[in-house]
């Protein structure tokens, strides 16, 4: 029996702080969290799968996005031509969605609940059980019914398992328990970077996100192939992203003026454009301040290159001065001390206290660009440009 399994496609993800920073970076990343869903239902009826197994959020929130739900729908039927049904549970950020809302979604589809937690196909036998509330503090497994004798047994699960880096917990679920279950394999979804857990004759595996959304989501990118038979259970990654992010150095030391600034930018970022794919790069400038220039010059000049370039996008310039190089004496000792002080949690405490009182004053469409987890990012930017602008001073090129 073959499996194609996928999870965290956050369909209707607003995308806010890439479209505050790069409109047409927001663009593409909505029309590519719809095309992915093309590309799973290709690579299900090309590897002739059994069924397409959903893990949960599988769109961003409680009221789906009319053209998101179209794009669901129209994937589905593709689906549903072919004889393959789709299984799916709710996660944590659509636990409140009503899929049929609108009517029946497809009739390809099958939403796993409490009340009807098991689909049978041939040999198969696949339980779930999906978030009601958006966050659920404990674990949901104690539920889930007992493995089927005689059958594969598979399991859909939207948890955070023991815990991830940048996780809250969600439906939190010892992996040693979830192993010993019973299940011959274990769908997951929740967190964002794949991994597989292999056990005596079993395995899990959280596939990642199939598209990421930023430069913190980069090791997804596809979904899993199960494969269950007489040697066992085995998975494999599907590529599928069609948008992935990237960080590139670019070096200025050297560089003397505007046009060879512009000529290291240019060739920095085609060498990163991926023929047949879309790239998203986030742009590390370092050098003394003579080389840098104006930082306002430099951010037009990074957005000109990308946009000479096919298939990049610009999301974000950063500048890594390197200040004790161009700076001696009292301008370089002051330049260390605002590192120092940066990196004591009380100045962090502090920057994170007015971020929030940012966040207030914004509107909601883009008050996500001052997320807590760009926290670093900023205090780091800050620092850089207060750096720079103090080897800048009494500079004469």
């Amino acid at each position: 029996m073959k499996l194609l399994h996928v999870a965290d496609l956050h369909l209707d993800s607003p995308i806010r702080t890439q479209a505050a920073r790069n409109p047409a970076l927001g663009r593409a990343l909505r029309a590519a969290s719809r095309q992915v869903l093309t590309r799973l239902v290709d690579a299900a009826l090309a590897e002739g799968v059994q069924a397409v197994l959903f893990a949960g959020d599988t769109f961003d929130a409680g009221v789906a996005d009319l053209r998101s739900r179209a794009a669901l729908a129209t994937e589905l039927r593709r689906l549903g031509n072919a004889g393959i049904p789709a299984v799916m549970i709710q996660g944590n950020h659509d636990a409140l969605l009503d899929l049929d809302r609108y009517g029946p979604v497809s009739d390809a589809l099958t939403l796993l609940t409490p009340e009807a937690p098991t689909f049978r196909l041939g040999d198969a036998s696949i339980h779930g059980l999906g978030f009601s509330a958006p966050h659920v503090p404990e674990s949901l497994l104690p539920r889930y019914p007992a493995p089927e004798a005689g059958r594969w047994n598979v399991g859909l699960m939207h948890t955070s398992l023991d815990g991830a880096a940048g996780h809250d917990p969600y439906a939190p679920c010892a992996l040693g328990d979830l192993l010993a279950h019973g299940y011959d394999y274990w769908a997951l979804g929740h967190i964002h970077k794949r991994a597989e857990y292999p056990g005596e004759g079993r395995l899990a595996v959280m596939p990642g996100i199939p598209q990421g959304r930023s430069i913190r989501e980069t090791a997804g990118g596809s979904a899993t192939l199960v494969e269950l038979d007489l040697d066992g259970v085995r998975a494999r990654a599907m590529p599928l992203e069609l948008l992935r992010f990237v960080r590139l150095e670019v070096e200025l030391a050297g560089v003397e003026d505007q046009a060879g600034r512009d000529a290291r930018l240019h060739m920095a970022l085609t060498d990163a454009a991926t023929p047949g794919a879309l790239v998203a790069v986030r742009l590390e400038a370092s050098g003394s301040a003579a080389e840098l220039g104006d930082p306002a010059m430099l951010q037009a000049q990074a957005e000109a290159a990308a946009e000479a370039t096919d298939g990049v996008f610009l999301d974000r310039l950063r500048l890594r001065p390197s200040v004790r190089a161009a700076v001696p004496g009292a301008a370089d000792d002051l330049a260390a001390l605002m590192r120092e002080d940066a990196a004591t949690p009380g100045f962090r405490d502090e920057v994170r206290a007015a971020i929030r009182d940012l966040r207030e004053a914004l509107p909601g469409d883009i008050r996500d660009t001052l997320d807590d987890g760009e926290l670093d990012a900023l205090i780091d930017e800050g620092v850089a440009l207060m750096a720079l602008r103090l080897g800048a001073k009494g500079e004469t090129k």
